[in-house]
């Protein structure tokens, strides 16, 4: 019975928390002209997304590798606290730069929310129901990004733009609060983590801090244990190349020197990252009293064919569908003058059929152990569905007809490829624990970097269509250096969906869409190479 209570806690914490990560993603899409007028800076606004995206990705890994030092309750918990500040920093800010500072604290909580609840969620459950839990992580993280406009919407008319940041609060304080006294290891004796922690703290000594051998110990965690050094190199090379997607082309020009900078240092430090983590680390901890290295990530990791073809299809699956459900409503509300807040109805277009489809998939995955054929009918469901998504024109039954396919694609790719790439490591590996944490982060970090470099790349090519456009017409029209200035032009000038300007438009969001049929067609090719192994199910289902 107590365990039983303890599980129910447990996942309506990682529900909770995982609600709020995917909720503060999108409730700041209806904030973009209340905050642009407040602090009269609308080229930088587009930072309140790309500022939480950018740490939300880069920092991905290393909470897998912190949960596999300190346990994933723990930095669970530790990444709540750090969600939680920043959104206050958020809500108590009075200028855009106190702003986009609390957004990136908040997206490196957020990093390890989004992260550690699929770790805890199926490690807590038998192999074949963690289609199941997934599902139901899925769904809440769904439902967030659907009612997350909403919520934006009415706080801003009716409250204030503040509390979108405030209502985190509360809500990640309850979940932090049942995370503390549930149990997350199976242990049925647990001791409560809370009172024991704070009892630990209180009886440390101190006086550890001024030896040698401390901060001989604190060197050897932070570069054979941590990786700081693969941190940095990861994540500043991660960091250039997304700041080169925002800056390229609306900040500098395409061929400045600092964005030709941008997309050649970053690849070299990734580069260096590999390097470093697959052949470097390993020497430097031989050589360094036999030390035993732990990299970011590891060959054995980055070398299984099942976990890195499951994790790129995932990638480009997050990709496409950033693309599409950001520039649907861009559609609605830019051409069509739609509202944000009703805009954004048209994300259930895709968000209900993802959630049938994450729960089909988690029965059949549960009865049969199926795997691959789910990633292969998502990748073709996607390709097709992305081909009928480049004809929206803007009626309401069309868009709906033709979102079907690319959500259920969305969701049968989300969820088979985490348990594609989590089947992969044995549960009689002497090292399972780990290695679960390792391949389980790996594949979000993979899949929140498709998000992150989705919605650059979306913005990219948006405005770059859209320049092009301009450049070979002869309106008298600004020059527009970033979509949100594009945003507050449109506002004050609409012409109605049938004109010129509107059509520039309507052309531009379709390119985007063409790019988010291009990943669905690269995805198709390391889809078919997914693994095709199955999870277990129990006897008294084979029989």
């Amino acid at each position: 019975m107590k365990n039983t209570l303890s599980l129910t806690l447990c996942v309506i914490s990682l529900l909770l928390t995982l609600f709020l990560a995917a909720l503060d993603i999108v409730i700041v899409v209806t904030l973009y002209d209340t905050i642009g007028i407040k602090f009269h800076d609308f080229g930088n606004i587009g930072w309140l997304v790309t500022g939480y995206a950018l740490s939300n990705a880069v920092f991905m890994l290393l909470w897998g590798r912190l949960a596999e030092i300190l346990g994933t309750k723990e930095c669970l918990m530790i990444s709540v606290i750090i969600f939680e500040i920043g959104s206050l920093i958020s809500a108590l800010s009075n200028s855009m730069a106190t702003l986009i500072s609390g957004r990136i604290v908040a997206g490196f909580g957020g990093s390890g929310i989004e992260s550690l609840a699929f770790v805890v969620g199926t490690s807590i459950v038998r192999e074949n129901h963690r289609g199941i839990m997934i599902t139901a992580l899925a769904i809440s993280y769904v439902i967030a990004e659907g009612v997350g406009p909403f919520i934006g919407g009415a706080f801003n008319e009716h409250l204030s733009w503040r509390w979108c940041f405030y209502i985190n609060l509360p809500i990640g304080a309850f979940a932090f609060i049942i995370l503390a006294f549930c149990n997350t290891s199976g242990e049925p004796h647990q001791k409560m983590w809370l009172p024991s922690k704070i009892k630990k703290i209180m009886n440390y000594n101190y006086g550890e801090l001024l030896k040698v051998s401390f901060w001989k110990n604190t060197f050897e965690v932070l570069v054979f244990k941590l990786d700081m050094i693969g941190i940095i190199l990861s994540s500043a090379g991660f960091t250039l190349l997304m700041l080169g997607l925002s800056f390229g082309g609306n900040n500098f020009p395409w061929n400045s020197s600092i964005i030709i900078s941008f997309f050649t240092v970053g690849p070299i430090l990734l580069l260096l990252f590999c390097v470093y983590d697959f052949h470097f680390l390993p020497l430097l901890g031989l050589h360094y009293d036999d030390k035993r290295t732990k990299p970011l990530l590891t060959w054995n990791i980055a070398s299984n064919c099942g976990i890195f073809t499951s994790s790129i299809t995932g990638f480009l699956s997050c990709f496409a569908y950033e693309l599409q459900s950001a520039y649907l409503v861009q559609l609605y509300q830019l051409v069509f003058k739609k509202k944000p807040t009703l805009a954004s109805i048209h994300l259930w277009e895709l968000s209900i059929p993802a959630m049938l489809a994450t729960m089909a998939i988690a029965y059949l995955n549960a009865k049969y152990g199926i795997i691959k054929p789910a990633i292969v009918f998502g990748v073709l469901c996607g390709i097709v569905g992305s081909g009928l998504f480049t004809l929206i024109n803007g009626e309401l039954s069309q868009s709906i007809g033709y979102s079907i396919l690319p959500g259920i694609a969305f969701g049968s790719i989300f969820q088979a490829t985490l348990l594609s790439s989590q089947v992969q490591i044995t549960s009689d590996d002497p090292d399972f624990q780990n290695k679960f944490i390792e391949v389980t982060a790996f594949n979000s970090f993979a899949k929140s970097l498709g998000f992150a470099f989705g919605g650059n790349m979306g913005a990219m090519i948006f405005t770059a269509s859209l320049k092009n456009q301009m450049r070979s017409s002869h309106l008298n029209l600004p020059q527009f250096t970033s979509v949100e200035t594009l945003l507050a032009y449109s506002t004050e000038h609409y012409g109605g969906p049938q004109s010129l300007l509107s059509k520039f438009i309507n052309t531009a969001i379709h390119d985007v869409f063409y790019c988010a049929l291009g990943c669905y067609g690269l995805s198709f090719f390391f889809g078919i190479f997914t693994s095709s192994k199955k999870t277990t199910i129990s006897a008294k289902k084979q029989q």
